[in-house]
């Protein structure tokens, strides 16, 4: 490449460069002649391969600046990123300095979802890198009257023939960033299989310094100049109108500055967050609601067996034979669960004439911005959302309402305004995880080997979720299988006919996307309906998946997994069951769990969890194992304790407690293997872990007798079933 690869610009090319006059968006669906009725929409797609060029630059000061096209959710993206950067142009990852995510600086970028981070981004950020390495060789060649290929570089700069440049003199003043560079033939040091020096290894997340100190990351971290205090009153009861409320009481309450009404909503700002509370409980909302959303309601529209032939999806379309008996024959049933982030939703908004500027936590900044852009009916260049750290997503870092009420306060009050969400609105506001029903039925012939497989389930939406779509739009997508619903129900064992099919059922409450979509439902069905069946008939559940297995990649995890833990069913003591999956098409998982059970109380007790795992080419092993330690961990509780239901007609949890989740004490010994097939394509560790929930139930199975058929499990049952 030569040196006129390098564009030497003013500030104003450097900002449009940054996307300062980027405009549009990629929909995840459009009807011509319709955008205006369209909601704000999540953003999607992958970047092209020459996109990176306008996250990373040389500024005027020799620094390397990357604008993180990802969110920082707790994944350690920004460690990995940086790592990519310093691997192409052969600088330490601490010279490269990472700014989050700023919707005025770079051009949308997709959301922040599915573990599609390094998968989709590695590249593009690589080449950008190399071919910035490469413009500053042909720079210091230049500069030092030498050939390009005599110029060496180290960590402070480039040299050749006795000299040195350091990374600010070859910018010269000026930032260095690229446009238009054709990338053919480029080497790519982050993919090569050997040589690379911070790709692969170990890296600490980024500004773990603040994160054990408590320093200043996340939203509620922000300050501005004469913030206040705001949130909007939540409704009693789901479903429920506002009727009435005592505005003058509110604003009789000694700090709060003001009662704002906005369309069937009425919201409180204040001085302080105690004089918030003051004004929201003096407010004494009123409200109405037209039939109380009932849980046993929920439980009859999702039930499998209710209707036999009215399921609208296929999967797998096979023509399974019904006429005879089944070898087995399993109902699961798996409730709702709460997504439980550590940080509660939060934002602050400042709106001051025709602009808007957002401080949140979220998966997806432009979503966040179209959809405040949209209430404020303001142009899409004047609303700029700062990204802040997210203390936890798992799918429900998309959600943008708190973003939305700061900004529609901080326009009602002309001044800065946080919104923060208590526990409660997170539970009573959130979307949850949906419930499911499924029926799995498996026929084995007279050699062992299954003959029909037959998955039929029922569950509420994902992705299409009245979360995020108008009734009207609900009804145009309901002739579309929700592909959030049907995520990880495709079997990955062989049998003569396989069918797969499945509803997608509206119920009264808020449900949307939740580490791994529908993966970890439907893994759990599969993952137990084939330990059933190889217990069924006798045969090892080892043996039996592997003899179903045609994929090298899952038998390579399987068996690592299973010679790990040194593989034998489990005793009267001990159970120890084992699962596998397959993510996404593209990585991979096995565990193997041993549990026990309290003699008096039937409570469990997982004793060990052992995972072999891959996801192709590791970035940060560190990051990828904490991955799959929170990923067990997560599956110890859908086992054990995470149920989230309707109780007067209201979400049945409002904080943590009545809604468990596992502690530290509840963690057991973890043994986890990067096994990787190739190591040169990353394809994304994401929720590959979940089926350790089914290791951890068909644990249980081994030792009861019967496999779990409604989660979570409940000690008492066990204990009957292991007298």
């Amino acid at each position: 490449m030569s040196a006129a690869g390098a564009t030497r610009v003013r500030r104003r090319d450097v900002l449009r460069a940054l996307g300062w006059s980027a405009t549009g968006i990629t929909a995840l669906i459009a009807f011509p002649g319709c955008s205006r009725l369209l909601p704000p929409l999540p953003t999607s797609g992958a970047p092209d391969a020459g996109a990176g060029h306008a996250w990373l630059q040389l500024d005027a000061q020799g620094h390397f600046r990357l604008v993180s096209p990802r969110q920082e959710i707790g994944q350690g993206i920004s460690a990995s990123l940086r790592a990519i950067v310093a691997e192409e142009i052969g600088i330490a990852p601490e010279r490269v300095l990472l700014s989050l995510l700023r919707t005025d600086r770079i051009e949308p970028v997709g959301s922040t979802v599915g573990s599609q981070s390094i998968l989709d981004y590695a590249r593009p950020l690589a080449i950008a890198a190399a071919n910035l390495r490469e413009a500053l060789v042909d720079r210091a060649a230049t500069q030092l009257d030498v050939s390009a290929a005599d110029v060496t570089h180290s960590d402070d700069g480039m040299a050749a023939g006795g000299k040195r440049l350091d990374w600010a003199t070859l910018a010269a003043g000026e930032p260095i960033l690229l446009e238009g560079i054709e990338s053919k033939g480029l080497s790519l040091r982050s993919f090569a299989p050997e040589g690379r020096r911070h790709v692969g290894q170990p890296h600490a997340t980024d500004r773990i310094r603040e994160i054990v100190t408590g320093g200043a990351l996340f939203a509620g971290d922000v300050r501005r100049k004469g913030m206040l205090y705001g949130r909007f009153a939540q409704p009693a009861k789901l479903g429920a109108r506002l009727s009435g409320f005592e505005a003058r009481a509110a604003e009789g309450e000694s700090g709060v500055v003001s009662v704002v009404e906005f369309l069937g909503s009425v919201g409180v700002v204040a001085e302080t967050p105690m004089a918030l509370e003051r004004g929201l409980v003096s407010l004494a909302c009123r409200w109405e609601v037209d039939g109380e959303v009932d849980q046993g309601a929920i439980d009859a529209a999702m039930d499998i067996d209710a209707n036999e032939h009215a399921l609208e999806h296929e999967i797998r379309g096979d023509r399974v034979e019904t006429d005879r008996g089944w070898s087995v024959d399993l109902r699961v049933d798996v409730p709702m669960a709460a997504h439980l982030c550590m940080e509660p939703k939060c934002a602050v908004a400042e709106v001051q004439d025709d602009r808007a500027e957002i401080w949140t936590g979220t998966q997806d900044a432009f979503f966040v911005r179209d959809a405040v852009r949209k209430h404020l009916g303001l142009p899409t260049e004047n609303v700029v959302v700062h990204s802040q750290r997210l203390g936890g997503g798992f799918g429900s870092g998309s959600l943008y309402w708190p973003a939305v009420e700061a900004a529609l306060l901080s326009r009602a009050v002309g001044r800065p305004v946080n919104v923060t969400w208590t526990r409660s609105d997170c539970f009573q506001r959130g979307y949850h995880r949906p419930p499911s029903t499924h029926r799995l039925r498996v026929r084995v012939g007279d050699d062992g080997r299954i003959t029909d497989w037959h998955h039929r389930f029922k569950s509420g939406h994902v992705i299409f979720t009245s979360a995020a779509m108008p009734a009207w739009l609900q009804k145009a997508t309901s002739l579309i299988g929700d592909f959030g619903v049907a995520r990880g129900a495709d079997p990955p064992y062989a049998a003569n006919r396989t069918r797969v099919e499945f509803s997608d059922v509206r119920i009264p409450v808020d449900t949307g996307p939740w580490r791994g979509l529908g993966a970890a439902p439907n893994h759990f069905a599969v993952e137990s309906a084939v330990d059933e069946t190889a217990r069924a008939t006798g045969q090892d559940p080892l043996a039996f998946r592997l003899a179903h297995i045609d994929d090298e990649r899952l038998r390579r995890v399987l068996s690592r997994a299973a010679e790990l833990a040194g593989w034998t069913e489990g005793d009267e003591r001990r159970g120890r069951g084992l699962a596998c999956g397959i993510y996404k098409e593209m990585s991979y998982a096995a565990v193997v769990a041993d549990v026990e059970l309290g003699e008096t109380t039937g409570t469990p007790r997982v004793r060990r969890l052992v995972c072999a795992h891959d996801c192709g080419l590791v970035v940060n092993p560190d990051q990828v194992r904490a991955q799959i330690e929170g990923n067990l961990i997560w599956g110890l509780g859908m086992v054990l304790s995470e149920r989230l239901g309707v109780a007067g007609g209201r979400i049945d949890a409002d904080a943590p407690g009545p809604y468990r989740v596992p502690t530290v004490g509840d963690v057991p010994e973890i043994e986890i293997e990067l096994v990787s097939a190739d190591a040169t394509i990353p394809t994304g560790a994401g929720e590959t872990a979940i089926v350790g929930a089914a290791a951890i139930s068909n644990a249980l199975a081994g030792l009861v007798g019967q496999p779990a058929t409604r989660l979570p499990v409940r000690p008492e049952a066990l204990l009957a079933r292991f007298r």
